[in-house]
Order: structure tokens, then C-alpha cells, then sequence
């Protein structure tokens, strides 16, 4: 009879298991880079608008009937063009009396003049009397203050009839126009509206913490919805030094020239601040790629060290378009970052870097 024997051997649910080595953790290939430390710059984008830096309700300062109107809404002018003009008949007829007045008291003035200078002549000569000579010398002081007299109504006439006359008192455009031909215009009341177009202003709101950051000769790029993907360079001009308690925010802008008139005041616009830059202060980078988000909002980046990957966690500041600011005790500038296979790493894993 043929005897078999069954070799020893350990069976659960049909699976045979040998005894044997553990298999040891694969090493991984990464792709790293070099912290640095050097000055960054951070981008701060914010909403902001386009505004007129000059912006006026004109008036005249005389009342009267309006007599011409040159200027219609929408139109532009110039510095010193005549936009409206009132009824000045009687300023214009009291100053020509006065200036016939003006040339009589002239002649009479040149006639006293030149007695009390042919006086004067006669006087060392002892051929003209000491009261004659101060008769002459009196009424010649007399003539020359009747003269002053009417020169200063005449002038004062004269800015009493221009007065009358409303001129631009900048380059701009006509926006609203509140009075016409025939209307009785009151000295103080509004005429119209004159808006400066170029240059306009650019103005945004800054959140209080930036103050330190934000101040004249700041980059900015700006934009305007109207002209997508044509953005303007400028640099900050004025940071007005008041912050809004309401919205803890201070007021930064830029004047741009708008001589195409592509812009309009009332825009809204797309500013981009350039914080930081080569004159701030030195700060650990890192490749933005080589943060780690976790699950509680902490932050960590991977370390190749002995050829280990070793976790170190970082605070996050300031980052521009490919690198992030870093505060760690634990990390120093020159050592390798993993920027690619660090979503699955684990403490203390071989790895394998790869550095461009």
C-alpha cells in the first residue's frame, strides 16, 4: 500500500503564506531646488477707480442775463477760452466815461507837471516867486493824485466788466450744463460743469497693514476692463497720509496721461501693487510648488538630508508669481526643497533628487 506524506504547511482560507524577509520601502525619484534668501516681491491686486484730479462747477462772479453761450455738455475747451458771457452794457458804458475822464486828468496832469518843472528852473534864478513855485508844486501833487484816483476806478471798472465773461479755467470737457440764453444767471449760482480729462487719476484703497509697504515710487500695473490685456505701468505718486477708520484702509494714487482720451473718469480699474523688490530685506524662499497644505490649514515642506525626506514645518508670508516667503528655526538657505512627488512622502523616506 502506497503511503503518502503531506509537506507542513500553514493554509487560511486557501492562501499559503512562507515565512521570509520584509520587503524593504521603495526609494522614490524628486525633484528639488535650493532655498534662497533675497529680497522678494509681492504682488497686491486690488480694486480701485479712474477719477478726475480737477473737477469744477463753474460760476460767474456778477450777476446778469446770459447773452452768449459758446460751449455745449461733451465739448471740449482750453485754458482761457470764453465759455459764457452776461449782459454787461452798463460796465462796459461806465468805463468809457471813466477812461475819457482817464485822458482828460492825463492832460491835465502833463500841464501841471510842466509848470511846477518850469518853476522849479526859475526858482534859482529868484524869477518866479517862493508862493507862485509852491502853487505849482501843490497843484502838480494835485493833479498826479486825481490821476492815481481814476487809474484805479478805471482798473476796477475793467474787472467789473470781465467779470462778466466766464472763462475755462483749465483744459477739460464740458459735462453738465445748467443754464442757457436769456436765463438770468446770479453771481455764485453754477453755469456749468468742467471735468479734466488728461491727466486722470487713479486711486485705490489700501488695506492699513500694507502702510509701511505701499508709498510713492511703488510699481503698480493697472488695467481697465474697456482695454483687456493692454495694462499701463506706473509708480505711485501720493499716499494720502489719513487711514479711514471706517474701513482701516489709506488711500494711495497715480496721475496717467490720457492724451488718446482711451479713459474716462468713473472707471473702474484693475491695479497691481509690486511690494518689496530689491531694496527690502532679505527672506527665505521657496518654490511655491514645494508648500504642503495640511488638513488643519498648517503648512510643511519637504527636506532631502542624508538622502531623507524630512518634513519641516513653515509659516507662509509674502509670495510673487513662483516663489513663497518662508519663516522655519529649521531651515536654512542652500538646502534642497522637494517642488515635485512630495504629495506622498513620509518622514525618514529614501529619496532619490533630481535637481535641474
Amino acid at each position: 500500500m502506497n503511503t503518502f506524506r503531506l509537506a507542513p504547511c500553514i493554509s487560511v482560507l486557501g492562501i499559503a503564506f512562507i515565512p521570509g524577509p520584509l520587503i524593504a520601502q521603495a526609494q522614490v525619484q524628486v525633484r528639488v531646488e535650493p532655498v534662497i534668501l533675497a529680497p522678494i516681491t509681492e504682488q497686491l491686486p486690488l480694486s480701485g477707480s479712474v477719477l478726475s484730479p480737477r473737477y469744477s462747477d463753474l460760476t460767474t462772479q456778477e450777476s446778469g442775463l446770459v447773452v452768449s453761450l459758446n460751449v455745449d455738455t461733451g465739448d471740449q475747451v482750453e485754458q482761457g477760452d470764453l465759455l459764457l458771457q452776461l449782459d454787461g452794457e452798463l460796465t462796459r458804458l461806465e468805463l468809457e466815461r471813466l477812461l475819457a475822464r482817464q485822458e482828460e486828468a492825463i492832460l491835465t496832469y502833463d500841464d501841471a507837471r510842466r509848470l511846477a518843472d518850469e518853476g522849479r528852473s526859475l526858482i534859482n534864478d529868484r524869477n518866479i516867486s517862493k508862493s507862485q513855485y509852491e502853487t505849482r508844486l501843490a497843484t502838480e501833487a494835485k493833479e498826479e493824485t486825481k490821476l492815481r484816483q481814476l487809474n484805479t476806478q478805471v482798473r476796477m471798472q475793467q474787472v467789473k466788466y470781465e467779470r462778466h465773461k466766464l472763462h475755462a479755467p483749465f483744459s477739460g470737457v464740458i459735462g453738465f450744463r445748467h443754464t442757457e440764453v436769456g436765463e438770468w444767471l446770479g453771481a455764485g449760482n453754477s453755469a456749468m460743469q468742467l471735468v479734466q480729462i488728461d491727466p486722470l487719476r487713479v486711486q485705490a484703497n489700501v488695506p492699513e497693514r500694507y502702510f509701511g509697504e505701499v508709498r510713492a515710487g511703488t510699481a503698480v500695473t493697472i488695467s481697465v476692463d474697456a482695454y483687456p490685456g493692454r495694462p499701463i505701468q506706473a509708480r505711485i505718486e501720493k499716499v494720502v497720509m489719513v487711514t479711514d477708520s471706517d474701513t482701516r484702509s489709506f488711500t494711495a494714487r497715480v496721475d496717467i496721461p490720457n492724451t488718446d482720451e482711451k479713459l474716462a473718469p468713473g472707471m473702474s480699474a484693475h491695479l497691481v501693487f509690486e511690494l518689496g523688490g530689491e531694496g527690502s530685506v532679505p527672506v527665505l524662499q521657496v518654490p511655491a510648488d514645494a508648500v504642503v497644505r495640511r488638513g488643519d490649514g498648517s503648512a510643511i515642506v519637504w527636506v532631502v538630508r542624508s538622502d531623507t525626506a524630512q518634513a519641516v514645518p513653515v509659516s507662509i508670508g509674502r509670495r510673487d508669481q513662483q516663489r513663497v516667503e518662508v519663516g522655519s528655526g529649521d531651515l536654512a538657505e542652500g538646502e534642497l526643497v522637494v517642488t515635485l512627488g512630495n504629495e506622498s512622502l513620509r518622514p525618514g523616506q529614501q529619496v532619490t533628487a533630481i535637481q535641474d
